[in-house]
C-alpha cells in the first residue's frame, strides 16, 4: 500500500510539474531588442527642385546584437511607422491610395472591371539581401512630406518606430528612434497678400 501511495504521489507531482512547464512555455516573453534606430533631417536642395515644405528623414538602423542579422525589410519604408505631431497634436496625414492595392491608372476600370492586386508583406520587402554585421549601420530615407502635410506652419516633432517581430505581436517590442523637431514658419507677410 505504501508503494502505491508513493507511486500515486510521484504521478501527481509529475503531472503538476508538466502542467507548470506548459504554462511557463506558453508565457509570451518579449525578445530583447537587436537593433536601434536614430533619425536626422535629410538635406534637400532647392536646386534639385525641392520645395521648403519637402522633408525627408535619414534613418540609421544599427545592429546592436552579437550576431549577423538577416532582415530583408530593413530598408523597406512599410516596415516603419512615423509618429508626427504638429504643435503637440497628431499631424494630418495626406490622403493616398491604399498601400496594399494597386489600381489601374484609367479611373481604376478596364472594360467595366476594377483591377486590384494585393501585395503581401514579403512582396514589399526588398532591400538588403546580405546580413548586417554586429555594430554595423544601414542608412535609408523616409519621406515625411509624402505621408504628412507639412505645409501648415508649426513645430513638428517626428519619431520613427519599428517592431522587433511584427509577425508575433505578443513577443514584439516597439523600438523608438530619437525625436527630431522641424519648424515650419508662416509664409512671409508679402506672400500672404
Amino acid at each position: 500500500m505504501r508503494a502505491v501511495n508513493k507511486l500515486g504521489t510521484g504521478v501527481l507531482a509529475l503531472l503538476y510539474l508538466a502542467s507548470s512547464a506548459v504554462l511557463i512555455a506558453q508565457t509570451s516573453e518579449k525578445l530583447a531588442p537587436t537593433f536601434a534606430l536614430a533619425i536626422e533631417e535629410g538635406q534637400l536642395s532647392a536646386q534639385a527642385g525641392y520645395q521648403p515644405t519637402d522633408h525627408e528623414l535619414l534613418v540609421k538602423y544599427t545592429n546592436i546584437s552579437d550576431v549577423v542579422q538577416k532582415d530583408d525589410c530593413v530598408v523597406t519604408p512599410a516596415a516603419y511607422k512615423m509618429v508626427v505631431l504638429r504643435d503637440g497634436l497628431p499631424a494630418e496625414k495626406r490622403k493616398t491610395r491604399s498601400k496594399n492595392t494597386d489600381e489601374s491608372q484609367d479611373s481604376g476600370k478596364t472594360n467595366g472591371y476594377r483591377i486590384k492586386t494585393d501585395y503581401t508583406e514579403a512582396d514589399m520587402c526588398n532591400g538588403i539581401t546580405r546580413g548586417i554585421d554586429p555594430g554595423k549601420v544601414v542608412k535609408f530615407t523616409l519621406w515625411v512630406s509624402s505621408e504628412y502635410d507639412m505645409t501648415v506652419p508649426g513645430t513638428y516633432e517626428i519619431t520613427v518606430t519599428r517592431e522587433t517581430d511584427r509577425w508575433n505581436p505578443n513577443k514584439s517590442v516597439t523600438i523608438r528612434s530619437n525625436t527630431i523637431t522641424i519648424v515650419v514658419p508662416p509664409p512671409p507677410a508679402s506672400a500672404q497678400q
